[in-house]
């Protein structure tokens, strides 16, 4: 990094369904910078491990469809990785993960980066309703955090931001 370069890094997490992407997304737009989110990470592994089936369609690896599993925790670690490389090279960006991770949060310190949290929270309703439109349209992972939600097992704290970030704000 040159010197006097610090990187803004803003982090976009909450809930399933709350709206980070689209927070995230407008972010990057308005401010010219670059998005990374994991859920896109994730389906590029995804893609790299997928197999043709016989009649011809794509077929993901079992552990892609498991919220949490193995393929999640890999996107999890690259997406680190790859803003780790950002961040190192003072370059600004938006990353958005449902959970803002420890050890993000040390590795954007560790780089120098200036880190605002942006904590997206939307009412349960709305919540619902995009989950649900989202698990009618066929994904396992989606059915998986719907069934979730609707046991009121997705609670808002385990989405909250870290302690540690310079700002912290909730949308």
């Amino acid at each position: 990094m040159v010197a006097g370069e610090r990187p803004v890094v803003i982090a976009v997490c909450g809930c399933p369904g709350s709206g980070k992407t689209t927070v995230a997304a407008a972010t990057a737009g308005r401010f010219g910078i670059p998005f990374l989110t994991r859920d896109e990470i994730k389906t590029g592994l995804g893609l790299s491990s997928a197999r043709r089936a016989e009649d011809g369609a794509v077929r993901l690896d079992p552990g892609f469809h498991v919220a949490g599993g193995p393929v999640s925790l890999r996107a999890e670690t690259v997406l680190v990785d790859a803003v780790r490389l950002l961040a190192a090279s003072g370059v600004s960006c938006v990353v958005e993960s449902s959970v803002f991770s420890d050890e993000l949060l040390d590795v954007l310190l560790a780089c120098g980066a200036r880190v605002v949290a942006v904590h997206v929270v939307a009412d349960d309703a709305v919540i619902g309703r995009r989950l649900g439109a989202r698990a009618a349209g066929g994904g396992a992972i989606d059915r998986q955090l719907l069934s979730l939600f609707q046991r009121g097992e997705m609670r808002r704290s385990i989405f909250e931001p870290p302690a540690g970030v310079d700002l912290s704000a909730r949308r």
